[in-house]
């Protein structure tokens, strides 16, 4: 149990991916058939994902500080275009040193999804951001070998603590008091048993994520 504990404990904490800033759409052509709201309302179901800046980036070099000076590495430019056939945005992925990594241009029809279509083109751009490889197997195996380690040094201590309670079992000069002492040898011995297996399988799987990853 505290094994288990442990591990989810390392796990729970453990950041997810950084997100990425979106900045609205600066609005070109017809503003009527631009729909540009449709930049926030993609980002507000991938909050996970994304953070709405809430206002537009002039440039690619607009968009990459305002990604630095909010923490992150990555801002996607965004542009819509009112056009009597419908709306066309344009999304630029670019780090926080202004480099271009990715973009996508879409068409969305007078009366189509285009929150939906623009949300896709988002998940596509996010996928395209370099992910450092995930740090929790290094953190959980460094976790399990800690506490391998001390539940080792726990069953030692009760093997200890057993061959003096069956040495008190041997110089008993009453039943009685041989029968306490027998009985404090068992349970110090099944203690020292479970920690030292729990310790054991503590650092070979600690040993196993750190070596594997």
């Amino acid at each position: 149990m505290p094994l288990t504990s442990t591990l989810l404990l390392t796990l729970a904490l453990t950041a997810g991916p950084e997100r990425v800033l979106v900045c609205r759409p600066t609005v070109q052509g017809d503003a009527a058939l631009a729909r540009p709201d449709a930049v926030a309302e993609a980002v507000r179901p991938l909050t996970d994902l994304f953070l709405d800046y809430g206002v537009p980036c002039e440039s690619l070099g607009e968009a990459a500080r305002a990604a630095s000076r909010a923490g992150l590495g990555h801002a996607v430019l965004s542009s819509a275009d009112g056009q009597a056939e419908g709306a066309r945005f344009l999304l630029v992925l670019t780090t926080a040193q202004a480099d271009e990594l990715a973009r996508r241009a879409l068409q969305v029809p007078s009366g189509g999804d285009a929150a939906g279509a623009v949300r896709q083109a988002l998940r596509e751009l996010e996928r395209q951001v370099p992910r450092p490889p995930p740090r929790w197997p290094s953190v959980a195996g460094w976790t399990l070998l800690g506490v391998g380690a001390v539940a080792l040094a726990g069953g030692a201590a009760f093997a200890v603590q057993a061959r003096s309670e069956a040495r008190q079992a041997n110089t008993a000069s009453t039943p009685q008091a041989y029968q306490v002492a027998r009985d404090a040898w068992q349970r110090e011995r099944s203690r020292g048993a479970a920690s030292l297996a729990v310790g054991g399988a503590a650092l070979a799987a600690g040993l196993t994520l750190r070596l594997a990853f």
